[in-house]
This record gives structure tokens, C-alpha cells and sequence, in this order.
């Protein structure tokens, strides 16, 4: 799989995911925070959603804000977690919202970690991963 380096409109991204989730982190109910940067360029947050019996992941949230506000194309998204971690982190979307993410844009850039640094692939090529 091809990684492309960051840019400057990704960190905002990754600073904004962080943000939310350090803002609004609660054990056993937020442990994710997610950030969406719609085409027209506007950011869009979300964090994770636990009962005993759901898990709504911040992806979903933060996806749902684009569409509620009226937007229908995503740029790129990242989720950051902290969840059991030192300080926040970027993780991988889950098998759930990778299909998402792909089934309402395949070419929505993903920030993800990958040897200790940030990186993006399109969500199309992430569709695959088990």
C-alpha cells in the first residue's frame, strides 16, 4: 500500500481530533475523537459513544456532522484515541468505519500511524486491510 506524506491541513485535522477527544475524554463512554475535513474545507468533530450494550465510533459521529451541516464530499478524516496510551494517538479505523468512510468516499485521505509518524492513504486502499 502507498502512504503520502502529511500536510500542514492534516496536522490542523489531527490537532482538531485531538482537541475534541482531550476536551471530552471519559472513561467508559469517550475514548475516541475524530476530525473530518469536508471538501469545502470546513472541519467537523465527533467522539465516540459507549453504553453497556452500543459503541457508536467518532468517525461515524464526526461523519454524521458533514452530512447533518449539509455536506455530502469528505477530503480526509483521522481518529485519535486515549484509550489505555500515554498521550493521545492515532489509530486506525476500525473494519466498520473503514467501510464507511470508503462508501461515501473512496478517495478520502485517511491519516493513520505508520513507523512512528503520520501518514494518509486513500480510503479505498484501506478496504482491503483485515
Amino acid at each position: 500500500m502507498e502512504y503520502t506524506n502529511i500536510t500542514e491541513e492534516d496536522r490542523e485535522l489531527i490537532d482538531a481530533a485531538t482537541t475534541v477527544i482531550q476536551k471530552n475524554f471519559l472513561y467508559g463512554k469517550h475514548h475516541v475523537g475524530s476530525a473530518v475535513r469536508s471538501k469545502s474545507g470546513k472541519i467537523y468533530v465527533g467522539v465516540h459513544l459507549e453504553s453497556q450494550n452500543i459503541d457508536v465510533c467518532a468517525e461515524h459521529v464526526a461523519m454524521g456532522m458533514v452530512v447533518s451541516n449539509g455536506e455530502r464530499e469528505f477530503d480526509s478524516i483521522v481518529a485519535i484515541t486515549m484509550w489505555d496510551v500515554p498521550k493521545p494517538t492515532i489509530i486506525l479505523p476500525c473494519n466498520t468505519c473503514r467501510e464507511l468512510i470508503n462508501f461515501y468516499g473512496p478517495e478520502t485521505w485517511v491519516i493513520l500511524e505508520i513507523n512512528g509518524g503520520p501518514k494518509k492513504c486513500k480510503a479505498k486502499d484501506l478496504i482491503t486491510l483485515a
